[in-house]
């Protein structure tokens, strides 16, 4: 995967557009097991952050084919997972079909959910990896808060924004072994291009994402009502390394980060 700058923003219907094209290639990506970063880092990482959720109503922003979602509706929680990729939602509801787990998918933008659901009906909300590549996450925030009940949690994951900058590279010895990461530019924040290149990949696409910093990020938050209860730095362990030399990367350096958020009672 590698990323480019572009000028100009994007849209719903250009992100849209973009998930569909990748749909298939997506699915199989993950349920594969070749997106291991999110099989064996970040996705229980962001599981385990959420805690206990059995028996509560939980909305999740971003499902794509719904990876996240069924592990949240596997640990008891009732579950509506909401993507406005129609290719990637179509998929969601197949593993729906094969296996029930009695989740609700629907074609929906996340920025949009506080006006289809009433404020104060959810626990919790969450996010794997999703919120970067939305074309308004302020907005989505905002909409986030205001149906979760008081005190309601919202978790989520993204691009860890101190390694995920505008100028990155990897500087590498004559075998190819990544010896540092060279990464600037920090600060030139706003829409980019992910260029899902990877060799395990069945197909390559390209899909819009916004670059934010973590005063961004924070400001994004405040002004939506939450207060931050505690950033999470998933890391794979030693053994993990062994196992899968590929993980030593985010190993060395933070590669994702999770905001564990709590709705401020004065929101």
């Amino acid at each position: 995967m590698t990323d480019s700058r572009t000028t100009r923003g994007f849209t719903d219907e250009q992100a849209r557009t973009a998930w569909n094209q990748g749909a298939r290639a997506w699915e199989t990506f993950v349920e594969s097991g070749d997106d291991y970063y999110r099989t064996a880092v970040h996705g229980p990482a962001l599981f385990a952050a959420c805690g206990p959720v059995e028996g509560k109503t939980v909305l999740d922003l971003g499902c794509g084919q719904g990876f996240f979602t069924r592990e949240l509706a596997r640990a008891g929680a009732r579950v509506t997972g909401v993507d406005l990729s129609e290719d990637l939602v179509a998929i969601a509801r197949e593993h729906e079909a094969r296996a029930p787990l009695g989740v609700e998918y629907l074609v929906l933008g996340a920025a949009t959910v506080d006006r289809h659901w009433p404020p104060g009906s959810m626990d919790l909300v969450t996010g794997c990896m999703s919120l970067q590549d939305m074309a308004d996450a302020e907005g989505t925030l905002r909409a986030a808060c205001t149906v979760l009940k008081a005190h309601g949690r919202m978790i989520f994951s993204i691009l860890h924004p101190c390694t995920d900058t505008a100028s990155r590279e990897w500087e590498r010895d004559v075998s190819s072994r990544k010896l540092a990461l060279k990464i600037d530019r920090y600060f030139d924040t706003g829409p980019a291009v992910c260029h899902w290149n990877m060799a395990r990949l069945s197909y390559h696409w390209d899909t819009p994402y916004w670059r934010h910093t973590l005063s961004d990020w924070s400001g994004f938050i405040e002004g939506a009502g939450f207060l931050i209860r505690r950033l999470h730095e998933p890391r794979p362990t030693a053994e993990q390394v062994q196992q899968n030399p590929e993980f030593d990367d985010c190993y060395r350096l933070p590669y994702f980060l999770i905001f564990d958020l709590v709705k401020d009672r004065a929101a």
